[in-house]
Protein backbone atom coordinates (compact mmCIF):
# COMPACT_ATOMS: atom_id res chain seq x y z
CA UNK A 1 0.00 0.00 0.00
CA UNK A 2 1.73 3.32 -1.02
CA UNK A 3 1.84 6.48 1.34
CA UNK A 4 -1.15 8.01 -0.12
CA UNK A 5 -3.54 5.36 0.65
CA UNK A 6 -2.44 4.70 4.04
CA UNK A 7 -2.74 8.31 4.67
CA UNK A 8 -6.34 7.93 3.46
CA UNK A 9 -7.22 5.00 5.50
CA UNK A 10 -5.82 6.93 8.42
CA UNK A 11 -7.84 10.37 7.87
CA UNK A 12 -11.20 7.82 7.17
CA UNK A 13 -10.67 5.84 10.09
CA UNK A 14 -10.63 9.17 12.40
CA UNK A 15 -13.39 10.20 11.24
CA UNK A 16 -15.55 7.97 13.02
CA UNK A 17 -19.10 9.08 14.09
CA UNK A 18 -18.81 9.95 17.89
CA UNK A 19 -20.32 7.37 20.29
CA UNK A 20 -23.53 8.70 22.38
CA UNK A 21 -24.68 7.83 25.49
CA UNK A 22 -27.76 5.71 26.52
CA UNK A 23 -29.57 6.13 29.60
CA UNK A 24 -30.27 2.22 31.31
CA UNK A 25 -31.74 1.37 34.62
CA UNK A 26 -29.02 2.09 37.33
CA UNK A 27 -26.94 4.05 34.73
CA UNK A 28 -25.91 4.33 31.61
CA UNK A 29 -23.65 2.80 28.06
CA UNK A 30 -21.78 4.31 25.89
CA UNK A 31 -22.74 3.04 22.38
CA UNK A 32 -21.28 2.73 19.25
CA UNK A 33 -23.05 4.75 16.72
CA UNK A 34 -21.58 2.72 13.83
CA UNK A 35 -22.41 -0.69 14.95
CA UNK A 36 -24.42 -0.14 17.99
CA UNK A 37 -21.78 -2.07 20.28
CA UNK A 38 -21.57 -1.29 23.77
CA UNK A 39 -18.75 0.29 24.15
CA UNK A 40 -18.13 0.96 27.92
CA UNK A 41 -20.99 0.78 30.68
CA UNK A 42 -21.28 2.67 33.80
CA UNK A 43 -23.80 1.98 36.39
CA UNK A 44 -23.58 4.23 39.42
CA UNK A 45 -23.23 1.63 41.94
CA UNK A 46 -20.09 0.67 40.94
CA UNK A 47 -18.44 4.22 40.70
CA UNK A 48 -15.44 5.09 42.77
CA UNK A 49 -14.72 8.25 41.34
CA UNK A 50 -16.18 10.66 39.18
CA UNK A 51 -14.49 13.62 37.72
CA UNK A 52 -15.26 16.52 35.10
CA UNK A 53 -12.77 18.34 33.27
CA UNK A 54 -12.22 20.60 30.56
CA UNK A 55 -10.07 19.87 26.94
CA UNK A 56 -9.07 22.95 25.36
CA UNK A 57 -9.38 22.48 21.36
CA UNK A 58 -7.36 25.51 20.57
CA UNK A 59 -11.10 26.70 19.07
CA UNK A 60 -13.61 25.27 21.42
CA UNK A 61 -13.10 23.58 24.32
CA UNK A 62 -14.79 20.07 25.47
CA UNK A 63 -16.35 19.33 28.79
CA UNK A 64 -15.92 15.55 29.77
CA UNK A 65 -16.60 13.38 32.54
CA UNK A 66 -14.71 10.58 33.79
CA UNK A 67 -15.71 7.87 35.89
CA UNK A 68 -13.05 5.17 37.74
CA UNK A 69 -15.12 2.02 39.25
CA UNK A 70 -14.74 0.27 42.51
CA UNK A 71 -14.04 -3.23 40.90
CA UNK A 72 -11.21 -2.20 39.21
CA UNK A 73 -12.31 -2.37 35.40
CA UNK A 74 -11.01 0.61 32.97
CA UNK A 75 -12.26 4.10 33.41
CA UNK A 76 -15.25 5.06 31.25
CA UNK A 77 -14.92 8.95 29.86
CA UNK A 78 -17.70 10.56 28.48
CA UNK A 79 -17.71 13.87 26.02
CA UNK A 80 -19.76 16.64 26.10
CA UNK A 81 -19.92 16.38 22.20
CA UNK A 82 -21.74 12.89 22.10
CA UNK A 83 -25.55 12.34 21.42
CA UNK A 84 -26.52 12.16 25.25
CA UNK A 85 -24.50 13.69 27.25
CA UNK A 86 -26.66 16.39 28.99
CA UNK A 87 -29.28 13.57 29.71
CA UNK A 88 -27.25 12.51 32.36
CA UNK A 89 -27.03 15.67 33.67
CA UNK A 90 -30.34 14.37 36.20
CA UNK A 91 -29.45 11.16 37.07
CA UNK A 92 -25.99 11.85 38.25
CA UNK A 93 -28.28 14.35 40.49
CA UNK A 94 -29.99 11.97 41.48
CA UNK A 95 -27.70 8.99 42.07
CA UNK A 96 -25.15 11.24 43.83
CA UNK A 97 -26.84 14.22 45.67
CA UNK A 98 -23.35 15.60 47.02
CA UNK A 99 -22.49 16.77 43.25
CA UNK A 100 -22.90 20.25 42.98
CA UNK A 101 -26.16 21.55 40.83
CA UNK A 102 -23.74 24.12 38.81
CA UNK A 103 -20.71 21.53 38.26
CA UNK A 104 -21.60 21.83 34.16
CA UNK A 105 -21.32 25.71 34.28
CA UNK A 106 -18.34 26.12 36.99
CA UNK A 107 -16.07 23.41 34.98
CA UNK A 108 -17.23 25.20 31.41
CA UNK A 109 -16.08 29.14 33.23
CA UNK A 110 -13.90 30.28 32.00
CA UNK A 111 -13.48 29.35 27.89
CA UNK A 112 -10.24 28.41 27.53
CA UNK A 113 -8.55 27.89 31.29
CA UNK A 114 -7.90 24.21 32.57
CA UNK A 115 -10.18 23.15 34.96
CA UNK A 116 -10.57 19.40 36.60
CA UNK A 117 -12.58 19.13 39.50
CA UNK A 118 -13.49 15.32 41.44
CA UNK A 119 -17.39 15.82 41.58
CA UNK A 120 -17.58 12.57 44.11
CA UNK A 121 -15.31 9.94 45.67
CA UNK A 122 -16.29 6.81 47.01
CA UNK A 123 -14.83 6.99 51.40
CA UNK A 124 -14.66 3.36 53.29
CA UNK A 125 -15.14 3.53 56.44
CA UNK A 126 -15.45 0.11 58.06
CA UNK A 127 -16.54 -2.05 55.37
CA UNK A 128 -19.03 0.69 54.68
CA UNK A 129 -19.10 2.87 51.70
CA UNK A 130 -20.16 6.29 52.40
CA UNK A 131 -21.74 8.85 49.62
Amino acid sequence: MGWWSRLRAAVERSHEPDPHVRLVHGGFDVVSSKDRRILGSVRWGNVARMQTYKVDLLTTDCICLLFEFRDGRPSVQVSEEWQGFADLFEPLSAAFPSIPANWHMEVMTPAFETKQRVLYEANHLQGQTVV
